[in-house]
């Protein structure tokens, strides 16, 4: 090879290689859904939410005894499950995840870093665990989900989670070289290539933002209506590629173990976005807003497509002219409450001309090195409903 010519790069991986299976182990023998369902409905539709086993076993972060026998190498962080699972039932933080159908009179504490190694938990909520009682409402899409102001679960607000102002950035000429001048390169990896200022709550999201009063988090609150989003306190620099994943909702930011984590929603342990990226920690954050982190944490995660299409009514927590309201939906209506699901636009949604965030990649502002700019959000005002066919037969 010529003393001039580089060597080709290697795929991507991260230093400590934890998450890639052992030589000789079928890629596929990791592979685990973790099922959370709802124990007002019978088993065979009830599941709300599906999540995938990614997190590492080691001694510290099992809900078991480690034995020498086992083979298991892989379990779901209790937390994140047990606060997506609340968003779920309406922002219910008191919920606790079981694998028993039948409500505990005295469930049993779980360290919130454990994992779970079940395939199947039920989430209870207290106040509906008499068998005479309804089931509780469950939030059908992000446009019906109220934010929680003040109420965030105690895990999102440790003290090593604290995020620092940044007062002393130069005076930027446009948003976008704000952002740019605060973060300088990408949050999670570091690189300097092709940044882009990506929104926590999406540009779509504009009128959920203004109906759950989310200005009171921004930076500059007294910014127009129609640009209420565009707040370096909702933005961070992230690469395209890493961008372009996290508005595919493939990955939040989520807290584990007291630190600021990237959380794969989908994929398997060899699979790149997982292998590099899961339970990686991010660059030390600066300006943005909790509140905005954990709006785009609920707008991550759906609830199951299954759960809302199988015939029977279902209890709901929705949004009408009058407020929050709790009602019995049937199948007839359920379009109505998520009209993603049904292959329908949001009611939300209205004829408009398209903004930056409905251009093509290609039409993005350049605010730094390279092609940087703010990449296309998602224009849906609606979760992004789970429903990846179920494997037959889990173990």
């Amino acid at each position: 090879m010529s003393a001039s010519v580089r060597r080709r790069l290697p795929p991507p991986k991260h230093p400590d290689d934890s998450l890639v299976p052992n030589e000789g182990v079928h890629p596929h023998s990791h592979r685990r859904n973790v099922r959370f369902c709802h124990p007002g409905y019978p088993d065979h539709s009830n599941t709300m939410l599906i999540l995938p086993a990614l997190d590492p076993l080691d001694h510290d972060t099992r809900e078991t005894p480690l034995q020498p026998s086992d083979t298991q190498r892989f379990g779901m962080h209790h937390e994140t499950a047990r606060v997506a699972c609340a968003i779920l039932a309406n922002s219910r933080f008191d919920g606790y995840l079981s694998k028993n159908k039948k409500p505990e009179i005295d469930p049993p504490f779980i360290d919130p870093d454990t994992l779970l190694l079940g395939d199947k938990y039920y989430f209870h909520v207290p106040g509906f665990t008499d068998a005479s009682s309804l089931p509780y409402p469950v939030v059908p899409s992000f446009e019906h989900f109220r934010f929680p102001h003040a109420k965030l679960p105690p895990s999102w607000l440790a003290s090593t989670l604290s995020i620092p102002d940044k007062d002393d950035l130069p005076r930027a000429a446009t948003f976008d070289s704000t952002v740019l001048a605060r973060d300088v390169s990408c949050r999670l990896t570091a690189s300097t290539l092709g940044t882009e200022a990506a929104h926590l709550i999406p540009r779509s999201e504009n009128p959920w933002f203004l109906s759950n009063g989310m200005a009171q988090y921004s930076m500059r609150p007294s910014l127009p209506a129609t640009a209420s989003t565009d707040d370096t306190a909702n933005t961070l620099l992230l690469s395209s590629n890493i961008h372009s994943t996290f508005d595919q909702r493939r990955f939040a930011i989520t807290p584990k173990w007291g630190r600021w984590v990237i959380h794969a929603l989908s994929g398997t342990p060899t699979e790149e976005l997982v292998a590099v990226y899961h339970n990686v920690e991010l660059q030390p954050l600066t300006g943005l807003a909790v509140e905005y982190i954990f709006a785009r944490f609920a707008w991550s995660v759906g609830v199951q497509a299954s759960f809302l299409s199988t015939g029977a009514p279902r209890w709901l927590s929705v949004v009408e002219a009058e407020g929050l309201v709790t009602k019995e939906i049937s199948m007839d209506h359920m379009s109505t409450y998520a009209p993603k699901l049904f292959g329908l636009k949001s009611r939300s949604q209205s004829p408009r001309k398209r903004s930056r965030d409905d251009r093509p990649a290609d039409e993005d502002e350049v605010v730094g090195e390279e092609a940087e700019g703010d990449s296309t959000d998602e224009d849906d005002s609606t979760w992004d409903l789970r429903g990846r066919p179920r494997r037959a037969g889990l173990p």
